[in-house]
């Protein structure tokens, strides 16, 4: 009996119950293959991550946070895994392309994961509030008509007053997943193309986050969002008819929208549609996460073996075309990610073209460090349009310093 251990990041009754589930499927064709799977709390997965990594002991398969690929694989956490990918045909082309960017060696071509699952999100909208307003889709499709869209609603006299757009607070880790698309959308990015310098302080970038900060700045965006902890909430809040346009995360089959989840109402589901993030001067994007998985370094020959071949049934068709989405994700395999459910629901149809414009962070080594500090720079942005003291200059000031601040990481 070939024993293996897998670590994934989460809690609850449930996961534990959708994890069984592939592992049974698994052994229905290898029976003499045990999966011990354990499930870690988000807070605690890093520092899990690199005591095993000090004590070269640990899990034989790793979760791997699609933004921790590069910090992992530089570190030698993760097995190199180019030629079993070549073999089995798992070439990216084959991936949701944003997915598939995190999944190298840093400034190489060498595999190090391959994708689980995509977080993509995208801008939610009520259907129901646009009709009312003379609105559309289309109202959204640009910054212009976006922001006289978020005017139009908010001097708006409606039955039930209605906040215009409702995002996850600057306490939210998940903080830069929002503010990307529009750092992208104006041309702009997060580091050079080469990956050794920051961009973010550039003159599109900072359109970009200007334009983000107007929104916030010019009551669009409330300030009681901006207090919000954790997405959850935000999620909860759009689907409880809180705001007309939202970015709550991925919705999917376990989510609201779905008729037998507890906080369903049929009002909301039923006038809630997935939109690309409108388009700036370098064009519509949506920020594309998720989750990868990989083979640990410290997996000994056969177990590594046989980690290689539970990643593979996990990215397969089989397992793709239903386990992502009861995570409330999206399949990272192209065929599962048309196939799966994008046609049951109008809602669902909204997302088969989204992947198309999906982008992920830089994969650099230290995008670890990058990110949080990233996140406490804005941060402190976002506390003083709170406090009334949003000034241009000071936010290029800020991004100025961080600035400085990155490219001394990135030149170690």
């Amino acid at each position: 009996m070939i024993k293996l251990k897998m670590w994934v990041w989460g809690a609850g009754t449930a996961a534990k119950q959708l994890m069984k589930q592939e592992t049974r499927a698994f052994n229905e064709r290898y029976p003499d293959v045990d999966v011990d799977v354990t499930l870690i709390p988000w807070q605690d997965a890093w520092d899990s991550i690199m005591n095993a990594a000090k004590e070269k002991k640990g899990p034989d398969i790793l979760q791997v946070g699609s933004t921790w690929n590069g910090t992992l694989a530089h570190l030698g956490v993760l097995k190199d895994i180019t030629q079993e990918v070549i073999d089995a045909n798992l070439t990216g082309d084959i991936f949701v392309p944003a997915a598939w960017s995190s999944c190298h060696f840093p400034g190489s071509e060498r595999v190090s994961s391959l994708p689980w699952f995509a977080d993509i999100r995208a801008i939610y909208y009520r259907t129901d509030i646009f009709r009312e307003l003379s609105l559309t889709a289309e109202s959204l499709d640009d910054w212009t008509s976006f922001e006289n869209s978020c005017k139009k609603i908010k001097n708006a006299k409606l039955d039930k007053p209605i906040e215009v757009f409702g995002v996850s607070g600057q306490q939210d880790a998940l903080l830069l997943h929002n503010i990307a698309p529009w750092i992208w959308g104006a041309g702009g990015d997060f580091l050079t193309p080469d990956g050794k310098k920051a961009a973010f302080n550039g003159e599109e970038a900072l359109n970009g986050i200007a334009f983000y900060m107007g929104l916030i700045s010019n009551g669009y965006i409330p300030p009681a969002a901006l207090k919000l902890k954790t997405e959850e909430i935000a999620r909860e809040a759009f689907t409880k008819g809180t705001y007309a346009i939202s970015v709550p995360g991925p919705l999917s089959d376990s989510s609201p929208l779905d008729p037998g989840h507890h906080n369903y109402r049929a009002e909301i589901a039923e006038n809630c549609m997935p939109l690309l993030f409108p388009a700036g001067r370098g064009g519509k994007f949506v920020f594309c996460g998720g989750s990868n998985l990989g083979v640990t370094s410290f997996s000994p020959y056969p177990r590594n073996a046989w980690a290689w071949e539970f990643i593979r049934f996990l990215v397969s068709y089989e397992s793709q075309s239903h386990y992502p989405k009861r995570l409330n994700m999206f399949p990272s395999l192209l065929e599962s990610f048309d196939a799966a459910f994008m046609e049951q629901k109008a809602v669902w149809g909204g997302f088969k073209d989204l992947w198309k414009y999906g982008r992920a962070f830089p994969n650099v080594a230290v995008w670890g460090e990058i990110e949080a500090l990233l996140i406490k720079c804005f941060g402190k942005i976002f506390a003083r349009i709170q406090e009334g003291n949003y000034d241009y200059n000071l936010v290029k000031e800020d991004l100025d310093k961080a600035a400085e601040e990155v490219n001394k990481l990135l030149a170690k």
